[in-house]
Protein backbone atom coordinates (compact mmCIF):
# COMPACT_ATOMS: atom_id res chain seq x y z
CA UNK A 1 0.00 0.00 0.00
CA UNK A 2 2.81 2.44 0.89
CA UNK A 3 4.73 1.58 -2.01
CA UNK A 4 1.61 2.25 -4.15
CA UNK A 5 0.82 5.66 -2.66
CA UNK A 6 4.93 6.74 -3.44
CA UNK A 7 4.38 5.47 -7.36
CA UNK A 8 1.60 7.82 -7.86
CA UNK A 9 3.24 10.90 -5.23
CA UNK A 10 6.36 10.70 -6.96
CA UNK A 11 4.74 12.32 -9.80
CA UNK A 12 3.66 15.28 -7.73
CA UNK A 13 7.20 15.58 -6.42
CA UNK A 14 8.41 16.43 -9.71
CA UNK A 15 5.19 18.87 -10.87
CA UNK A 16 6.11 20.46 -7.60
CA UNK A 17 10.10 20.89 -8.45
CA UNK A 18 9.19 22.27 -11.89
CA UNK A 19 6.72 25.25 -9.98
CA UNK A 20 9.86 26.07 -7.74
CA UNK A 21 11.93 25.78 -11.20
CA UNK A 22 9.66 28.27 -13.22
CA UNK A 23 8.90 31.11 -10.21
CA UNK A 24 12.31 32.21 -10.98
CA UNK A 25 14.63 33.76 -8.01
CA UNK A 26 18.09 33.23 -7.50
CA UNK A 27 18.93 30.02 -7.27
CA UNK A 28 15.84 28.47 -8.20
CA UNK A 29 17.31 27.52 -11.99
CA UNK A 30 18.84 24.49 -10.21
CA UNK A 31 15.22 22.75 -9.34
CA UNK A 32 15.12 22.08 -13.04
CA UNK A 33 18.41 19.71 -13.14
CA UNK A 34 16.32 17.57 -10.41
CA UNK A 35 12.63 18.21 -11.04
CA UNK A 36 12.62 15.34 -13.43
CA UNK A 37 14.34 12.92 -11.19
CA UNK A 38 11.24 11.04 -9.29
CA UNK A 39 9.41 10.70 -12.94
CA UNK A 40 12.38 9.51 -14.21
CA UNK A 41 12.89 6.76 -11.54
CA UNK A 42 9.63 5.61 -11.41
CA UNK A 43 8.76 5.60 -15.49
CA UNK A 44 11.94 3.04 -15.76
CA UNK A 45 10.60 0.65 -13.00
CA UNK A 46 6.77 0.89 -13.84
CA UNK A 47 5.07 -2.28 -14.30
CA UNK A 48 4.11 -1.30 -18.00
CA UNK A 49 4.34 1.05 -20.69
CA UNK A 50 0.88 2.48 -19.90
CA UNK A 51 1.81 3.31 -16.09
CA UNK A 52 4.69 5.17 -17.34
CA UNK A 53 2.51 7.34 -19.75
CA UNK A 54 0.10 7.35 -16.50
CA UNK A 55 2.85 9.02 -14.77
CA UNK A 56 4.10 11.67 -16.99
CA UNK A 57 0.45 12.52 -17.94
CA UNK A 58 -0.28 13.15 -13.77
CA UNK A 59 3.44 14.92 -13.83
CA UNK A 60 2.42 17.46 -16.15
CA UNK A 61 -1.13 18.01 -15.63
CA UNK A 62 -0.43 18.48 -12.04
CA UNK A 63 2.29 21.26 -12.82
CA UNK A 64 -0.01 22.94 -15.63
CA UNK A 65 -3.09 22.97 -13.48
CA UNK A 66 -1.52 24.99 -10.50
CA UNK A 67 0.81 27.40 -12.74
CA UNK A 68 -2.04 28.01 -15.52
CA UNK A 69 -4.84 28.10 -13.10
CA UNK A 70 -4.85 32.34 -14.16
CA UNK A 71 -6.51 31.41 -17.27
CA UNK A 72 -9.70 30.74 -15.64
CA UNK A 73 -9.80 34.44 -14.38
CA UNK A 74 -9.61 35.05 -18.26
CA UNK A 75 -12.50 33.04 -19.42
CA UNK A 76 -15.11 33.28 -16.04
CA UNK A 77 -14.36 37.78 -16.51
CA UNK A 78 -15.35 37.61 -20.17
CA UNK A 79 -18.06 34.75 -20.06
CA UNK A 80 -21.30 33.62 -18.31
CA UNK A 81 -20.01 30.00 -18.30
CA UNK A 82 -20.83 28.57 -14.98
CA UNK A 83 -17.64 27.68 -12.72
CA UNK A 84 -17.53 24.13 -12.88
CA UNK A 85 -17.27 24.61 -17.14
CA UNK A 86 -14.90 27.30 -16.52
CA UNK A 87 -12.60 24.89 -14.33
CA UNK A 88 -13.28 21.93 -16.35
CA UNK A 89 -11.94 23.68 -19.61
CA UNK A 90 -8.57 24.29 -17.79
CA UNK A 91 -8.45 20.89 -16.86
CA UNK A 92 -8.54 19.98 -20.60
CA UNK A 93 -5.85 22.17 -21.16
CA UNK A 94 -3.64 21.29 -18.44
CA UNK A 95 -4.68 17.41 -19.57
CA UNK A 96 -3.63 18.44 -23.37
CA UNK A 97 -0.39 20.07 -21.94
CA UNK A 98 -0.17 16.36 -19.64
CA UNK A 99 0.27 14.40 -23.07
CA UNK A 100 4.05 15.81 -23.95
CA UNK A 101 4.88 14.94 -20.41
CA UNK A 102 3.50 11.36 -21.24
CA UNK A 103 5.23 10.87 -24.48
CA UNK A 104 8.23 11.85 -22.75
CA UNK A 105 7.52 9.45 -19.32
CA UNK A 106 6.26 6.48 -21.87
CA UNK A 107 9.78 7.10 -24.09
CA UNK A 108 12.04 6.60 -21.05
CA UNK A 109 10.27 3.26 -19.54
CA UNK A 110 10.51 1.93 -23.39
CA UNK A 111 14.15 3.18 -23.99
CA UNK A 112 15.29 1.80 -20.15
CA UNK A 113 13.45 -1.53 -20.58
CA UNK A 114 14.96 -2.89 -23.58
CA UNK A 115 16.93 -5.50 -23.97
CA UNK A 116 20.73 -4.52 -23.52
CA UNK A 117 20.20 -1.57 -22.45
CA UNK A 118 22.64 -2.46 -19.93
CA UNK A 119 25.95 -1.11 -21.70
CA UNK A 120 27.04 2.26 -20.90
CA UNK A 121 26.81 3.54 -24.30
CA UNK A 122 23.29 2.31 -24.88
CA UNK A 123 22.36 4.49 -21.78
CA UNK A 124 24.07 7.14 -22.49
CA UNK A 125 22.55 7.21 -26.02
CA UNK A 126 18.93 6.75 -24.30
CA UNK A 127 19.80 10.05 -22.28
CA UNK A 128 20.57 11.79 -25.64
CA UNK A 129 17.45 10.14 -27.32
CA UNK A 130 15.51 11.62 -24.25
CA UNK A 131 17.21 15.45 -24.13
CA UNK A 132 16.41 15.05 -28.11
CA UNK A 133 12.96 13.55 -27.98
CA UNK A 134 12.16 16.71 -25.09
CA UNK A 135 13.49 19.65 -27.83
CA UNK A 136 10.99 18.11 -30.66
CA UNK A 137 7.93 17.88 -28.05
CA UNK A 138 8.18 21.09 -27.77
CA UNK A 139 8.59 22.79 -30.87
CA UNK A 140 5.32 20.32 -31.66
CA UNK A 141 3.51 21.98 -28.96
CA UNK A 142 4.66 25.54 -30.38
CA UNK A 143 3.01 24.24 -34.03
CA UNK A 144 -0.18 22.01 -32.96
CA UNK A 145 -3.44 23.34 -33.26
CA UNK A 146 -1.80 26.62 -33.56
CA UNK A 147 1.01 26.87 -31.05
CA UNK A 148 1.20 26.80 -27.10
CA UNK A 149 4.85 27.90 -26.27
CA UNK A 150 4.36 29.19 -22.71
CA UNK A 151 7.01 28.02 -20.29
CA UNK A 152 9.34 26.36 -22.16
CA UNK A 153 11.53 24.04 -20.00
CA UNK A 154 14.60 26.18 -20.68
CA UNK A 155 12.69 29.06 -19.68
CA UNK A 156 13.81 28.48 -16.18
CA UNK A 157 17.28 28.98 -16.94
CA UNK A 158 16.52 33.07 -17.65
CA UNK A 159 18.64 33.89 -14.56
CA UNK A 160 21.77 31.47 -15.09
CA UNK A 161 24.01 33.34 -16.61
CA UNK A 162 26.34 29.71 -16.78
CA UNK A 163 24.13 28.84 -19.68
CA UNK A 164 21.98 31.78 -20.92
CA UNK A 165 24.40 32.82 -22.99
CA UNK A 166 23.89 30.61 -24.71
CA UNK A 167 20.86 31.57 -25.80
CA UNK A 168 22.14 33.91 -28.90
CA UNK A 169 23.21 30.89 -30.17
CA UNK A 170 20.48 28.05 -30.02
CA UNK A 171 17.64 29.33 -28.44
CA UNK A 172 15.56 28.45 -25.53
CA UNK A 173 15.15 25.28 -27.10
CA UNK A 174 19.00 24.51 -26.62
CA UNK A 175 18.43 25.11 -22.91
CA UNK A 176 15.23 23.03 -22.99
CA UNK A 177 17.44 19.93 -24.30
CA UNK A 178 20.08 20.36 -21.78
CA UNK A 179 18.32 20.36 -19.13
CA UNK A 180 16.94 17.30 -19.94
CA UNK A 181 20.08 15.82 -20.80
CA UNK A 182 21.45 16.73 -16.97
CA UNK A 183 18.51 14.92 -15.54
CA UNK A 184 19.02 11.91 -17.71
CA UNK A 185 22.78 12.47 -17.05
CA UNK A 186 22.38 12.61 -13.16
CA UNK A 187 19.60 10.17 -12.89
CA UNK A 188 22.03 7.32 -14.78
CA UNK A 189 25.13 8.63 -13.10
CA UNK A 190 23.40 7.79 -9.51
CA UNK A 191 22.04 4.80 -10.57
CA UNK A 192 25.27 3.27 -11.76
CA UNK A 193 26.89 4.45 -8.23
CA UNK A 194 23.87 2.60 -6.51
CA UNK A 195 24.82 -0.16 -8.31
CA UNK A 196 28.66 -0.19 -7.79
CA UNK A 197 29.75 0.24 -11.27
CA UNK A 198 31.92 2.74 -10.96
CA UNK A 199 32.97 2.36 -14.86
CA UNK A 200 29.70 3.10 -16.21
CA UNK A 201 29.17 5.90 -13.79
CA UNK A 202 32.45 7.81 -15.00
CA UNK A 203 30.92 7.14 -18.37
CA UNK A 204 28.25 8.90 -17.54
CA UNK A 205 29.67 11.65 -15.81
CA UNK A 206 32.28 12.18 -19.00
CA UNK A 207 29.73 12.21 -21.75
CA UNK A 208 26.29 13.60 -20.22
CA UNK A 209 27.33 15.87 -17.59
CA UNK A 210 31.06 16.88 -18.27
CA UNK A 211 29.22 18.51 -21.42
CA UNK A 212 27.35 20.68 -18.97
CA UNK A 213 30.09 21.21 -16.71
CA UNK A 214 32.31 22.56 -19.51
CA UNK A 215 29.74 25.18 -20.68
CA UNK A 216 29.03 26.32 -16.99
CA UNK A 217 32.42 27.05 -16.51
CA UNK A 218 33.53 28.84 -19.31
CA UNK A 219 30.66 30.84 -18.48
CA UNK A 220 31.93 31.57 -15.59
CA UNK A 221 34.71 32.83 -16.81
CA UNK A 222 33.45 34.83 -19.66
CA UNK A 223 30.09 35.81 -18.66
CA UNK A 224 29.77 39.80 -18.97
CA UNK A 225 26.15 39.40 -16.41
CA UNK A 226 26.58 37.90 -13.15
CA UNK A 227 23.63 39.04 -11.31
CA UNK A 228 20.49 37.21 -10.23
CA UNK A 229 18.13 40.11 -10.17
CA UNK A 230 15.67 40.80 -13.18
CA UNK A 231 16.15 44.45 -13.15
CA UNK A 232 18.64 46.44 -14.74
CA UNK A 233 20.46 49.34 -14.78
CA UNK A 234 20.69 51.27 -17.76
CA UNK A 235 22.99 49.93 -20.19
CA UNK A 236 25.13 52.54 -22.08
CA UNK A 237 23.29 53.18 -25.24
CA UNK A 238 25.48 53.60 -29.18
CA UNK A 239 25.57 56.93 -30.77
CA UNK A 240 22.61 55.53 -32.95
CA UNK A 241 20.07 54.89 -30.50
CA UNK A 242 16.37 55.98 -30.55
CA UNK A 243 13.97 57.66 -28.07
CA UNK A 244 11.03 55.74 -27.46
CA UNK A 245 7.93 56.62 -25.40
CA UNK A 246 5.44 53.80 -24.15
CA UNK A 247 1.99 54.73 -23.34
CA UNK A 248 0.73 52.44 -20.81
CA UNK A 249 -3.50 54.12 -20.71
CA UNK A 250 -4.74 51.47 -18.01
CA UNK A 251 -8.07 51.19 -19.46
CA UNK A 252 -10.05 47.98 -17.72
CA UNK A 253 -11.07 45.53 -20.46
CA UNK A 254 -14.40 45.40 -19.23
CA UNK A 255 -15.04 49.33 -20.30
CA UNK A 256 -12.75 49.62 -23.45
CA UNK A 257 -15.78 49.24 -26.26
CA UNK A 258 -18.56 50.49 -24.29
CA UNK A 259 -19.70 53.06 -26.77
CA UNK A 260 -20.21 55.74 -24.24
CA UNK A 261 -16.32 55.34 -23.29
CA UNK A 262 -14.97 56.04 -27.02
CA UNK A 263 -14.66 59.52 -27.01
CA UNK A 264 -12.84 59.50 -23.77
CA UNK A 265 -10.64 56.64 -24.63
CA UNK A 266 -9.07 58.47 -28.21
CA UNK A 267 -8.76 61.47 -25.98
CA UNK A 268 -7.27 60.20 -23.08
CA UNK A 269 -4.49 58.48 -25.79
CA UNK A 270 -3.77 61.64 -27.36
CA UNK A 271 -3.41 63.51 -24.22
CA UNK A 272 -0.80 60.95 -22.68
CA UNK A 273 1.04 61.16 -25.88
CA UNK A 274 1.07 65.03 -26.13
CA UNK A 275 2.79 64.81 -22.17
CA UNK A 276 5.50 62.26 -23.63
CA UNK A 277 6.30 64.19 -26.02
CA UNK A 278 8.26 66.74 -23.69
CA UNK A 279 10.96 63.93 -24.40
CA UNK A 280 11.14 64.44 -27.83
CA UNK A 281 10.64 60.62 -28.77
CA UNK A 282 11.75 59.12 -32.24
CA UNK A 283 9.07 56.55 -31.85
CA UNK A 284 5.47 56.75 -29.65
CA UNK A 285 3.71 53.15 -29.00
CA UNK A 286 0.13 52.69 -27.83
CA UNK A 287 -1.06 48.92 -26.68
CA UNK A 288 -2.66 46.48 -28.76
CA UNK A 289 -6.24 47.04 -29.68
CA UNK A 290 -5.40 50.92 -28.12
CA UNK A 291 -8.98 52.44 -29.57
CA UNK A 292 -11.67 51.02 -29.79
CA UNK A 293 -12.87 51.28 -33.34
CA UNK A 294 -11.75 50.41 -36.76
CA UNK A 295 -8.63 53.39 -37.28
CA UNK A 296 -8.92 52.59 -41.17
CA UNK A 297 -12.73 53.45 -40.99
CA UNK A 298 -12.25 56.94 -38.84
CA UNK A 299 -10.84 59.29 -41.42
CA UNK A 300 -10.61 62.24 -39.31
CA UNK A 301 -8.46 60.47 -36.39
CA UNK A 302 -6.24 58.90 -39.23
CA UNK A 303 -5.25 63.06 -40.61
CA UNK A 304 -5.00 63.83 -36.88
CA UNK A 305 -2.92 61.43 -35.89
CA UNK A 306 -0.96 62.01 -39.42
CA UNK A 307 -0.45 65.92 -38.45
CA UNK A 308 1.07 64.68 -34.99
CA UNK A 309 3.46 62.69 -36.11
CA UNK A 310 4.66 65.45 -39.00
CA UNK A 311 4.23 68.16 -36.67
CA UNK A 312 6.66 66.50 -34.00
CA UNK A 313 8.85 64.47 -36.39
CA UNK A 314 8.07 60.91 -34.40
CA UNK A 315 7.11 58.00 -35.21
CA UNK A 316 3.24 56.51 -33.68
CA UNK A 317 2.46 52.64 -33.48
CA UNK A 318 -0.49 51.02 -32.09
CA UNK A 319 -2.44 48.09 -32.44
CA UNK A 320 -6.28 47.45 -33.37
CA UNK A 321 -8.41 45.33 -34.94
CA UNK A 322 -8.99 46.06 -39.04
CA UNK A 323 -11.31 44.71 -41.44
CA UNK A 324 -10.24 43.52 -45.18
CA UNK A 325 -12.39 42.84 -48.04
CA UNK A 326 -11.11 40.02 -50.09
CA UNK A 327 -11.21 40.04 -54.20
CA UNK A 328 -14.38 37.56 -54.70
CA UNK A 329 -12.97 33.95 -56.10
CA UNK A 330 -14.99 34.95 -59.05
CA UNK A 331 -17.59 37.47 -60.44
CA UNK A 332 -20.46 35.81 -59.40
CA UNK A 333 -18.88 35.36 -55.92
CA UNK A 334 -19.20 38.52 -52.88
CA UNK A 335 -16.15 39.40 -51.78
CA UNK A 336 -15.10 38.20 -48.13
CA UNK A 337 -14.06 40.47 -45.21
CA UNK A 338 -11.51 39.17 -42.58
CA UNK A 339 -10.89 40.28 -39.83
CA UNK A 340 -7.25 41.05 -38.41
CA UNK A 341 -5.35 41.88 -35.22
CA UNK A 342 -3.15 44.92 -36.27
CA UNK A 343 0.05 47.11 -35.80
CA UNK A 344 0.05 50.14 -37.66
CA UNK A 345 2.92 52.38 -37.51
CA UNK A 346 2.29 56.19 -38.93
CA UNK A 347 5.42 58.22 -39.64
CA UNK A 348 5.83 61.70 -40.99
CA UNK A 349 4.75 62.53 -44.58
CA UNK A 350 4.48 58.58 -45.45
CA UNK A 351 1.57 56.11 -45.73
CA UNK A 352 0.78 54.17 -43.01
CA UNK A 353 2.40 51.03 -42.82
CA UNK A 354 0.46 47.76 -41.33
CA UNK A 355 1.22 44.48 -39.91
CA UNK A 356 -1.09 42.05 -39.81
CA UNK A 357 -0.85 39.38 -36.65
CA UNK A 358 0.37 36.16 -37.87
CA UNK A 359 0.27 33.87 -34.28
CA UNK A 360 -3.17 34.04 -33.06
CA UNK A 361 -4.41 32.97 -29.61
CA UNK A 362 -6.15 29.47 -30.27
CA UNK A 363 -9.51 29.73 -28.54
CA UNK A 364 -8.84 33.36 -27.60
CA UNK A 365 -8.53 34.76 -31.19
CA UNK A 366 -9.79 31.61 -33.44
CA UNK A 367 -10.64 28.15 -32.46
CA UNK A 368 -9.17 25.06 -33.90
CA UNK A 369 -10.91 22.50 -35.29
CA UNK A 370 -13.86 24.08 -34.93
CA UNK A 371 -15.23 22.80 -38.45
CA UNK A 372 -14.95 18.99 -36.75
CA UNK A 373 -16.53 20.51 -33.53
CA UNK A 374 -19.22 23.32 -33.97
CA UNK A 375 -19.86 23.39 -30.19
CA UNK A 376 -16.44 24.14 -29.03
CA UNK A 377 -16.98 27.89 -31.18
CA UNK A 378 -19.60 28.29 -28.87
CA UNK A 379 -17.66 29.03 -25.49
CA UNK A 380 -14.90 31.37 -26.97
CA UNK A 381 -16.56 34.90 -26.65
CA UNK A 382 -16.05 37.53 -29.67
CA UNK A 383 -14.92 37.23 -33.22
CA UNK A 384 -12.50 35.06 -34.89
CA UNK A 385 -9.58 36.82 -36.30
CA UNK A 386 -7.74 35.84 -39.47
CA UNK A 387 -4.17 35.16 -39.40
CA UNK A 388 -1.55 37.45 -41.45
CA UNK A 389 0.49 35.80 -43.99
CA UNK A 390 3.48 37.84 -44.15
CA UNK A 391 6.82 38.59 -41.72
CA UNK A 392 6.89 42.28 -42.17
CA UNK A 393 9.32 44.25 -40.44
CA UNK A 394 8.09 48.26 -40.23
CA UNK A 395 10.01 51.00 -41.44
CA UNK A 396 11.55 54.33 -39.21
CA UNK A 397 13.68 56.59 -40.35
CA UNK A 398 16.74 53.97 -41.77
CA UNK A 399 15.65 51.43 -38.43
CA UNK A 400 13.60 48.34 -39.07
CA UNK A 401 11.06 47.36 -36.01
CA UNK A 402 9.97 43.88 -35.79
CA UNK A 403 6.03 43.93 -34.73
CA UNK A 404 4.53 41.65 -32.35
CA UNK A 405 1.21 41.48 -31.14
CA UNK A 406 0.60 39.89 -27.74
CA UNK A 407 0.89 36.40 -28.12
CA UNK A 408 3.74 36.23 -31.06
CA UNK A 409 6.42 37.45 -28.31
CA UNK A 410 6.53 34.16 -27.01
CA UNK A 411 6.95 32.10 -29.94
CA UNK A 412 11.10 31.64 -30.35
CA UNK A 413 11.87 30.73 -33.84
CA UNK A 414 9.04 33.27 -35.34
CA UNK A 415 10.37 36.27 -33.56
CA UNK A 416 13.44 35.12 -34.76
CA UNK A 417 12.84 35.75 -38.56
CA UNK A 418 12.49 39.28 -38.16
CA UNK A 419 15.75 39.69 -37.01
CA UNK A 420 17.08 37.35 -39.97
CA UNK A 421 15.38 39.67 -42.19
CA UNK A 422 17.01 42.30 -40.76
CA UNK A 423 15.12 43.99 -37.61
CA UNK A 424 16.27 46.27 -35.48
CA UNK A 425 14.63 45.76 -32.45
CA UNK A 426 11.51 44.05 -31.15
CA UNK A 427 8.23 46.59 -30.65
CA UNK A 428 5.41 43.77 -28.49
CA UNK A 429 2.00 45.60 -28.18
CA UNK A 430 -0.24 43.84 -25.99
CA UNK A 431 -3.36 43.74 -24.05
CA UNK A 432 -2.70 41.81 -20.93
CA UNK A 433 -6.33 43.11 -19.01
CA UNK A 434 -7.95 40.11 -20.60
CA UNK A 435 -5.48 38.41 -17.25
CA UNK A 436 -6.80 40.05 -14.68
CA UNK A 437 -4.70 40.76 -11.29
CA UNK A 438 -3.13 37.93 -11.70
CA UNK A 439 0.23 35.73 -12.61
CA UNK A 440 -0.72 35.74 -16.45
CA UNK A 441 0.35 39.40 -17.17
CA UNK A 442 3.63 38.41 -14.99
CA UNK A 443 4.15 35.10 -16.87
CA UNK A 444 4.06 36.75 -20.02
CA UNK A 445 6.47 39.15 -19.54
CA UNK A 446 8.86 36.78 -17.97
CA UNK A 447 8.11 34.69 -21.55
CA UNK A 448 8.86 37.48 -23.93
CA UNK A 449 12.47 38.12 -21.87
CA UNK A 450 13.80 35.26 -23.88
CA UNK A 451 13.58 36.76 -26.97
CA UNK A 452 15.73 39.81 -25.62
CA UNK A 453 18.77 37.31 -25.54
CA UNK A 454 18.13 34.82 -28.19
CA UNK A 455 18.21 38.17 -30.89
CA UNK A 456 20.76 40.66 -28.67
CA UNK A 457 18.32 42.77 -28.99
CA UNK A 458 15.94 45.59 -26.65
CA UNK A 459 12.98 45.25 -26.47
CA UNK A 460 10.14 47.71 -26.27
CA UNK A 461 6.87 46.04 -24.60
CA UNK A 462 3.73 48.03 -24.60
CA UNK A 463 0.61 46.68 -22.94
CA UNK A 464 -2.45 48.57 -22.15
CA UNK A 465 -2.93 47.90 -18.42
CA UNK A 466 0.81 46.61 -17.59
CA UNK A 467 3.60 45.45 -17.40
CA UNK A 468 4.74 47.70 -19.91
CA UNK A 469 8.78 47.39 -19.88
CA UNK A 470 12.24 48.24 -21.67
CA UNK A 471 14.10 44.94 -22.14
CA UNK A 472 17.73 45.13 -22.88
CA UNK A 473 19.57 42.63 -24.49
CA UNK A 474 20.58 40.75 -21.68
CA UNK A 475 17.05 40.07 -20.96
CA UNK A 476 17.33 42.72 -17.98
CA UNK A 477 14.28 45.06 -17.25
CA UNK A 478 15.76 48.53 -17.06
CA UNK A 479 12.09 50.29 -16.46
CA UNK A 480 8.48 48.66 -15.80
CA UNK A 481 5.42 50.15 -15.35
CA UNK A 482 3.61 48.38 -12.47
CA UNK A 483 0.10 46.51 -13.35
CA UNK A 484 -3.38 48.47 -13.79
CA UNK A 485 -1.29 51.60 -13.41
CA UNK A 486 -1.58 54.15 -15.79
CA UNK A 487 2.06 55.90 -16.99
CA UNK A 488 4.67 56.56 -19.43
CA UNK A 489 7.90 55.19 -19.82
CA UNK A 490 10.81 57.52 -21.81
CA UNK A 491 13.70 55.33 -22.59
CA UNK A 492 16.44 55.09 -25.45
CA UNK A 493 16.98 52.06 -26.97
CA UNK A 494 20.32 51.08 -29.33
CA UNK A 495 19.51 49.07 -32.46
CA UNK A 496 21.18 45.81 -32.82
CA UNK A 497 23.09 45.77 -36.60
CA UNK A 498 23.60 42.15 -36.64
CA UNK A 499 21.31 38.74 -36.43
CA UNK A 500 22.48 36.51 -34.09
CA UNK A 501 23.37 32.65 -35.51
CA UNK A 502 19.72 32.03 -33.85
CA UNK A 503 17.97 34.34 -35.69
CA UNK A 504 20.33 33.10 -38.96
CA UNK A 505 18.92 29.71 -37.86
CA UNK A 506 16.34 29.80 -36.20
CA UNK A 507 14.89 26.18 -37.11
CA UNK A 508 18.75 24.29 -36.48
CA UNK A 509 18.12 23.35 -32.81
CA UNK A 510 15.33 21.81 -33.72
CA UNK A 511 16.66 19.63 -36.68
CA UNK A 512 20.13 18.99 -35.33
CA UNK A 513 18.02 17.27 -31.98
CA UNK A 514 15.85 15.11 -34.81
CA UNK A 515 19.28 14.08 -36.22
CA UNK A 516 20.36 13.39 -32.40
CA UNK A 517 17.05 11.18 -31.74
CA UNK A 518 17.47 9.15 -34.71
CA UNK A 519 21.26 8.69 -34.41
CA UNK A 520 20.76 7.57 -31.04
CA UNK A 521 18.04 5.13 -31.29
CA UNK A 522 20.49 3.80 -33.91
CA UNK A 523 23.22 3.85 -31.65
CA UNK A 524 20.20 1.69 -29.32
CA UNK A 525 19.60 -1.14 -31.36
CA UNK A 526 22.84 -1.42 -32.53
CA UNK A 527 23.95 -2.36 -29.06
CA UNK A 528 20.64 -4.28 -28.43
CA UNK A 529 21.40 -6.48 -31.45
CA UNK A 530 24.85 -7.22 -30.28
CA UNK A 531 23.50 -8.08 -27.00
CA UNK A 532 21.09 -10.38 -28.40
CA UNK A 533 23.76 -12.31 -30.35
CA UNK A 534 25.80 -12.37 -27.32
CA UNK A 535 22.76 -14.31 -25.75
CA UNK A 536 22.72 -16.39 -28.70
CA UNK A 537 26.62 -17.88 -28.57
Amino acid sequence: MIGSVFFWLAPLLSAGAFYLAFNLHPGSWGWAFIAWLPLLALAERSGSRRSALGLGLLAGFSFNFIELFWITNSIAGFTSLPHLAVNLIMALLALYLGLYYALFSGLWHYLRNLPGKGSGFAEAAGALTLAAVWILLEDLRSSLLGGFPWHPLGLTQLENHYLNWLLPWGGVRLLSGLIMLGNAGLFLSLNAIFAKNLKKAALHVFFLLGPLLALALFAGSHAPVKTDSYLASSTPKAPNAISVAVIQPNIPQKDKWLPENREIIIAKMIAMTQQSLDAKPDLIVWPEAALPLLLEREETLNDRLQELVNQHHTGLMLGGPRYVAEPPANLQAESRKKLYNAIFLFTPKNPVQIYNKIKLVPYGEFTPLAEFFPFISKIVPGLDYSAGSKIKNLALKNLKIAPSVCFEGVFPAFTARFFGAGANFLANLTNDAWFGDSPGPRQHLLNIRLRALENNCFIVRCANTGISAIINPQGKIEQQLPLNQEGIIAARVSPVTNPTFFARHPDLTTIVAGFIALASLLIIFFCRSRAGLKGNS
